[in-house]
């Protein structure tokens, strides 16, 4: 079985999903790289939202400023050139590191863009927002979902509660425009 088939059992898409439209070449010429071909599959089959009310997945596009892929990124390396220079060790060269998703407790997950020109090759690591373990996972980011969610692998950094024994992917409510009534 595919790990898309697998998360996809282990954890269902929203049956409601509007159809997501990315413009993928488009993107990858603002952020300067390609995107590994799972994720591109996880954006569009999921959407945007929430796994177990915890993680969650950084988006092309989102009304939540916080959650998108492109000015995360920007956000991200700011952060962490800062930490270096405040004597921080970053155990990757920051020009490496991409975010793809984030958590409620504030802990990044980062591709680790290497090879840089093979991006279904990326491994996943962690940074921890309240400790200095870089956690890594050798597989792509739908692999790590699946590896984390079935409690096949734990990520130290990450509370015990999750995942849940009930896992959830919890789409985001789009926002309507007009005024609040």
């Amino acid at each position: 079985m595919s790990k898309s088939s697998e998360l996809r059992s282990l954890c269902p898409p929203p049956a409601d999903l509007p159809a997501v439209e990315v413009d993928w070449l488009g993107l990858e010429e603002r952020i300067g790289t390609q995107l590994p071909g799972d994720y591109k599959w996880l954006v569009e089959c999921y959407g945007a939202g929430s796994f177990d009310g915890f993680l969650h997945i950084l988006q092309p596009s989102s009304p939540f400023e916080p959650l998108r892929l492109e000015e995360s990124a920007v956000r991200a390396t700011q952060i962490l050139e800062q930490l270096s220079s405040n004597g921080e060790t970053i155990p990757f060269e920051i020009s490496n590191l991409l975010p793809v998703g984030k958590t409620d407790n504030g802990d990044t997950i980062y591709w680790v863009k290497r090879p840089s020109d093979s991006p279904d090759e990326w491994v996943i690591t962690v940074n921890a927002a309240r400790n200095v373990k870089w956690p890594v996972f050798d597989g792509g980011i739908v692999e790590f979902l699946v590896s984390v969610l079935s409690g096949e692998r734990t990520i130290e950094v990450f509370p015990r509660s999750f995942p849940s024994s009930h896992i959830q992917f919890s789409g985001y409510p789009l926002r309507r425009r007009g005024r609040r009534r």
